[in-house]
């Protein structure tokens, strides 16, 4: 049930957007050890984002999932990943962007009619 919400100041074409969704799904599928048949991936682009003052190509992301998130372990070896993929198809570069990554309980979200819990 990982969700990965992304929010970033700069405009994607439609091509590299559905590139970008598909990567993202695979991988962060992989990372966390879950199907893709529970990812769900969300870009937000030409949003209004100042970051560290200016207005230069920023973004931030958003992770949730049942497990695979919280540790440092964790949390770095998705970031090893997911950073260089925001630079290639975003543009932006790692210190301009951030990702919380937020570790929910399964009766914390629900799917097809009920929690996972």
């Amino acid at each position: 049930m990982p969700i990965l919400s992304v929010s970033v100041n700069v405009t994607l074409s439609a091509e590299k957007n559905t590139e970008l969704l598909k990567e993202l799904s695979n991988v962060v599928g992989k990372l966390l050890g879950k199907p893709e048949k529970y990812m769900c991936i969300h870009i937000n682009t030409d949003q209004s984002i100042s970051f560290a003052g200016t207005t230069q190509p920023a973004g931030f992301a958003v992770l949730k999932s049942i497990g695979g998130v919280g540790t440092s372990k964790q949390n770095n070896a998705i970031s090893n990943k997911l950073f260089p993929l925001f630079k290639e198809y975003l543009g932006i570069p790692s210190d301009r962007f951030y990702i919380e990554f937020v570790n929910i309980g399964a009766a914390d979200i629900a799917f097809d009619g009920q929690t996972f819990a």
